[in-house]
């Protein structure tokens, strides 16, 4: 979904009209959180959450986060709610799930380790005990009270924060700033912060830890001409990213966030005979007799204050 300009000016009128219904939302998201008896698990499961809507970076922060954990011999398994999947309850094969009947989040983390793909967290979360999980990664969830996560992260784009600071559909937030916290173990903060969140953090919660890290591709891409597309929360800022690494972009096609490409979409770009770039998370969708006219640009997640991430995981790895 592409977010109201409004969600990000914090004097806005609109934002102000509405934000009623925004105390109503997170009035709702409060009483959410109070139900059901959460499931226990036995092995860790650390969540990746956010209080946004909207492509905050979670995806690439779970899959360096995997990382850790697999360089230190666990066995990870990544939790995911499947938004828009067909199939739920099942472990991802990448044989023979595709677009679709997945999400592309899923099927991007299963390139990385066995995927669970289930709206259930309680009920995803045994099937990954009774599968050997030394570790549970779960992608989202932050707002949902079916399990007992050991560790919740927080995840924020530098560049946003929080917007207005309005709930739904006010503003950009799922629940207020000071409510998440209170729920959160640490906050991660993915590039520079140019909204003052660091502060707003601190006035609310002064011993929250703040983690911060920065998204990168993984190629060397200056002095390229090409064609982007991209169906993720914020396709601009993958836009951004290339033409900051040096590529010259003819043009820019954003699709819905987890939209699901029909081939005669992406061959009509390879057609034009320019390089076509697109994100890993949309190239996991793509056949793969298209994919090899594809440049896929793989984003990776880099830790900035390094020791204090391994001091809050410490007890983990």
């Amino acid at each position: 979904m592409k977010q109201p300009a409004f969600w990000s000016k914090e004097n806005s009128w609109l934002g102000y009209f509405l934000s009623p219904l925004g105390w109503i939302y997170s009035l709702i998201t409060r009483l959410r959180l109070l139900r059901g008896h959460p499931y226990q698990p036995s092995v860790p499961v650390i969540c990746i959450g956010n209080i946004n809507v909207g492509g905050t970076g979670k995806t690439p922060v779970t899959l360096a986060l995997a990382d850790l954990f697999f360089s230190a011999g666990k066995q990870v398994y990544f939790l995911n709610h499947g938004y828009k999947s067909k199939l739920q309850g099942i472990l991802v094969d990448l044989r023979t799930h595709q677009g679709g009947q997945v999400s592309d989040e899923a099927l991007l983390m299963a390139t990385k380790g066995p995927t669970i793909v289930d709206r259930n967290r309680g009920r995803g979360v045994a099937k990954a005990e009774s599968l050997g999980a030394d570790i549970i990664l779960m992608d989202d969830g932050f707002q949902n009270p079916s399990v007992i996560k050991t560790i919740s992260f927080l995840v924020f784009d530098g560049q946003r924060g929080i917007g207005n600071g309005y709930c739904l559909p006010a503003g950009p937030l799922r629940e207020p700033l000071g409510q998440g916290l209170k729920r959160a173990d640490a906050v991660i903060i993915i590039g520079p912060d140019k909204t003052g969140l660091t502060a707003q953090i601190k006035s609310l919660a002064p011993d929250m830890p703040i983690l911060k890290g920065h998204v990168e591709p993984t190629l060397a891409l200056k002095g390229v001409h090409g064609i982007a597309f991209a169906g993720i929360g914020r396709p601009e800022k993958f836009f951004s990213m290339l033409e900051k690494e040096g590529v010259t972009l003819e043009r820019k096609i954003a699709y819905p966030d987890h939209y699901v490409y029909k081939d005669e979409e992406v061959e009509a770009l390879i057609k034009t005979g320019l390089p076509v770039f697109t994100t890993a998370k949309d190239a996991v969708k793509i056949p793969d007799r298209l994919k090899a006219h594809l440049t896929q640009v793989d984003i990776v997640f880099v830790f900035d204050n390094k020791k204090e991430w391994l001091r809050v995981l410490e007890e983990w790895l």
